[in-house]
């Protein structure tokens, strides 16, 4: 069985989730290694193939001997490309502008090195009959640095070449990110329409409905003719609000709370000695947005598992705060010792939450529970504070 973690252990828990946040972005936006490598081979190899055609078509003299010098330059151009993609694939900005500029400048040194290979090749270890005159052109305008103005001419003429390379990198790169993207959004969607339907499931089961109108016969054969229809009116607006949401919304707090005292309000005409409500909230977060029905099976355990077997007064307590740019809520009931004990859930409902946020906000959402420290059970989630898109 999973230790709970304690308030502390959570606290630290969404920090470090929160500050992983960028890298969950950032992993989408890495290429397949096969897809890499493959592309770097390619290039290189179609370079070699058409740079030696053109030559031979052209009848460039001891092409044979240019060929096995072009080899070694394009063995040392692979591993320069090479380096360049374990580079840009550690490095991996939020932006698509920062990920290219860095590309970009880190394709700056590797063409450099390259450069200079291709001197040494060219130049000192297997100089041609045309190298001598080369040198010497060069030298009659740079007497003194010819060396680095060869090297300089490669690294600009090549720099076009890596980079080619590095846009196309970051490019696939992107297109995988997007794709990701769109599926955590079908993800999403598709959770979202469960999420409604297993709401609507907990909302208009027969065993909800008839410990309903249990209540309302109850109150009814007592005479108790206003809580009926207090109640009837209270199971008409959950019923009502509940249809008419769009499981894809995001709603304010202060809304999803209204929405589960309706629901409370039921209960509590079922449990009028046992059941009390503490609501414990800034006012500052009564805008804050959370996904629609997020709290209800929350809620509904709480009730079923807390207050339900119980024989005196259950408490279920809402606290929502804001902490490290998150908003965290936890919902915490009573357990009575002396009542026996429930059969164990699936955990299909608060499996359904931890999903919900994780498909919607990545890891700097999520959802834990267990035995509080005062002997009761506690729900903690929490996700993203913002205010703006309800």
């Amino acid at each position: 069985m999973k230790t709970p973690l304690s308030k502390g252990a959570l606290r630290d828990q969404r920090a470090k989730m929160l500050a992983a946040a960028p890298d969950w972005r950032a992993s989408d936006a890495r290429v397949n290694p096969r897809v890499a490598i493959g592309s770097i081979l390619a290039m290189w190899v179609i370079y070699f193939l058409i740079t030696t055609g053109l030559a031979m078509l052209a009848g460039a003299h001891e092409q044979l001997n240019y060929i096995g010098r072009r080899a070694i330059v394009v063995v040392a151009g692979i591993l320069c490309t090479f380096v360049l993609y374990q580079l840009v694939q550690r490095v991996q900005p939020r932006g698509f502008g920062a990920r290219l500029g860095v590309a970009m400048g880190a394709a700056v040194p590797l063409v450099v090195v390259y450069a200079c290979i291709n001197l040494l090749v060219f130049f000192y270890w297997f100089p041609s009959p045309d190298t001598a005159k080369i040198i010497g052109e060069v030298q009659h305008k740079f007497p003194v640095a010819w060396e680095t103005v060869l090297i300089l001419d490669s690294s600009i003429r090549w720099y076009f070449f890596f980079a080619v390379w590095a846009a196309l990198y970051v490019a696939f790169g992107y297109a995988n990110e997007m794709r990701a993207v769109e599926r955590r959004a079908n993800h999403f969607r598709i959770e979202a329409q469960n999420a409604q339907l297993r709401a609507l499931h907990y909302q208009v089961n027969p065993h909800f409905l008839f410990n309903t109108l249990n209540s309302l016969s109850t109150l009814v054969l007592r005479g108790s003719k206003s809580e009926a229809e207090t109640m009837i009116m209270n199971l008409s607006s959950f019923l009502r609000s509940s249809l008419a949401v769009d499981p894809e919304q995001l709603v304010s707090l202060e809304e999803e709370i209204a929405l589960q005292r309706l629901y409370l309000d039921i209960e509590q005409a079922r449990f009028p000695d046992r059941l009390h409500v503490e609501v414990t909230m800034a006012e500052d977060l009564n805008s804050a947005c959370v996904p629609v029905l997020i709290l209800q099976p929350i809620i509904e355990n709480a009730i079923k598992y807390g207050v339900a077997p119980s024989k005196g007064a259950i408490a279920v307590r809402l606290d929502a705060r804001s902490e490290y740019g998150l908003l965290v809520i936890r919902v915490e009931n009573d357990i009575d010792p002396d009542a026996p004990a429930p059969a164990p859930g699936t955990g299909l409902g608060l499996g359904n939450v931890r999903e919900r946020l994780l498909t919607r906000y990545g890891p700097s959402a999520g959802c834990e529970w267990g035995r509080s420290d005062a002997g009761g059970f506690f729900v903690s989630l929490w996700l993203p504070l913002g205010r703006e898109r309800c």
